[in-house]
């Protein structure tokens, strides 16, 4: 499998000599405040960066659907950018919250059936 990072400039053969890829956190100051940094890398003797996210969440379901492609034979894998997963997040949000929003519906409705009996 090839995996394009995130800022479309390399190319990773996931068969050839990368031992691995993973999440990393690191903490470093910057103008005197605290960040964490979530990033994706891929391990070939070092690391290397390959994409960074707002949130661990973003870099962990990354690599879960990395893992998904790579397990259904997937060829290629192109890492989201960091806009595209907050598209993602909100469009996960919106459906919940329809979710929640039919779930509070169909109680009501189920109340009101049966205290009409």
């Amino acid at each position: 499998m090839f995996i394009l990072s995130q800022d479309k400039t390399r190319i990773f053969n996931m068969s050839g000599h990368i031992e691995g890829i993973g999440y990393e956190e690191e903490n470093f100051k910057e103008r005197k405040k605290e960040e964490i940094r979530h990033t994706i890398q891929v391990f070939d003797g070092c690391a290397e960066e390959i994409a960074e996210y707002k949130y661990k969440e973003d870099c962990l379901l990354v690599l879960y659907a990395i893992f998904k492609a790579i397990e259904q034979g997937g060829k290629t894998a192109e890492l989201p950018t960091q806009e595209e997963m907050e598209e993602q997040r909100e469009a996960l949000k919106q459906y919940l919250e329809s979710g929640k929003k039919l779930t509070e519906w169909t109680a009501e409705l189920l109340k009101e059936l049966l205290d009409m009996q």
